[in-house]
């Protein structure tokens, strides 16, 4: 059977970008931004809209909009509007999904949903 190259995979440009958003979520402003929404939102969005609402403490600030840490637009990243408070289990579920899809899908599926 013939063997099919695919290349290598590219590590280095995952690390650049996690150490990129480290950088970011590290930042005075994000820490504000963050404090307000958790201080505005002490709830789980998502699990409030459930049937019943389930009560769950917000433990993540998570952008509907996925962000582009290598080309980040200031006016996007930090936009209040944009930002969900998930708990954990929210959180991980959407990270999931978003993973799944390629990055031009997440973003037309954020968009979506924030209208």
């Amino acid at each position: 059977m013939p063997t099919i190259n695919l290349g290598k995979r590219k590590k280095r440009e995952r690390t650049v970008n996690k150490t990129a958003l480290q950088k970011f979520y590290n930042t005075p402003r994000w820490k504000r931004l963050r404090a307000v929404k958790f201080a505005n939102n002490p709830l789980c969005e998502r699990c409030l809209k459930k049937t019943p609402p389930v009560v769950r403490q917000t433990d993540e600030v998570h952008h509907k909009i996925p962000i582009d840490i290598m080309n980040p637009d200031p006016e996007l990243i930090y936009c209040y509007d944009i930002l969900e408070s998930l708990c954990y289990d929210c959180h991980a579920e959407e990270q999931g999904k978003i993973r799944r899809m390629n990055p031009v899908e997440a973003q037309i599926e954020s968009v979506r949903e924030v209208r």
